[in-house]
């Protein structure tokens, strides 16, 4: 029969073993905390990155510091070796390894007006390539706590996968409604440029899907192009929030086809051109 001090002596390695750095822990790795991140997701994340060995272990580390509400968002960089435990108790912390800026990406921002944002606190981020490489309307607008190491190319993943992540809730919506994503996309940037409320948006995604059901221009002031051939943009024409974008997958049904934001920044509709003209008169001039 074994003694008690040789299974504690096993316990012990065991744990070791469990808590120790991986072999083949990547050394300078870069790790970002999704923003709402679960412990599981956490885990999972780190384990996949080969930082840690067992998931179970790294969580069972967090719930001592807090659990997932005290895990910090973000991206972490890892220098050397750390162990299960190290990386729990940094993430609890928000020791990031490196200076980190809150970037806070507003809605209906375009490619180059996100750009701008990085100024110089970002001496990695070229400006004119990230202009290049990212595609207008699936940068996901959000508030981000990027290294500042980063450059242009991790920029465009992190708020690509963002956007992703956030989509992905509402696409089966996108499917049941047999929609393109793309246009629903452009439609949203549209209604992010033209209107604020979440209600203004419903009403006047019903107004521009009739209006091109119809066969009618456009005619949005946030794109001169609508002023002159029917359709869609082909690109959009922002970076929409998930607000504007499911405005533009349930669109309210009106009896109005035209509207406009007045001085008083408030929406009027109108049935017909008459009407619409009148509110020009009476809101704009």
């Amino acid at each position: 029969m074994r003694s008690p001090f040789i299974i504690l002596g096993l316990i012990f390695l065991a744990l070791v073993f469990v808590f120790a750095p991986p072999l083949n822990f990547p050394e300078g790795a870069l790790v970002n905390i999704e923003d709402g991140s679960g412990l599981e997701e956490i885990a999972q994340n780190l384990e996949e990155e080969g930082l840690i060995r067992s998931p179970f272990w790294f969580r069972a580390s967090a719930i001592l510091f807090g659990g997932e509400r005290a895990m910090k968002a973000g991206e972490y960089y890892f220098e050397e070796k750390e162990s299960a435990p190290e990386i729990a108790w940094r993430i609890w912390r928000g020791r990031y390894g490196v200076e980190v800026r809150r970037v806070t990406v507003h809605e209906g921002l375009t490619v180059k007006e996100i750009s701008n944002i990085f100024g110089e606190d970002f001496p990695n981020f070229n400006n004119e390539a990230f202009e290049k490489k990212a595609r207008e309307g699936y940068l996901f607008p959000d508030t981000y706590f990027f290294p500042i190491t980063v450059n242009e190319d991790r920029v465009i993943k992190l708020m690509r996968d963002n956007f992703v992540r956030k989509i992905f809730t509402v696409l089966p919506q996108v499917e049941e409604e047999g929609l393109d994503l793309d246009e629903v996309i452009i439609m949203a940037s549209i209604l992010e440029a033209e209107v604020a409320t979440r209600q203004d948006k419903e009403i006047a995604s019903g107004i521009l899907w009739k209006r091109l059901k119809l066969g009618m221009l456009l005619q949005v002031d946030s794109h001169m192009w609508t002023y002159e051939f029917k359709g869609l943009p082909e690109e959009p024409i922002n970076n929409p929030g998930l607000i504007s974008i499911e405005a533009a997958i349930h669109p309210t049904s009106t009896p109005y086809l035209y509207f406009l934001t007045g001085n008083d920044a408030k929406t009027y509709y109108a049935k017909n051109y008459d009407e619409h003209k009148k509110n020009i008169d009476k809101y704009i001039r």
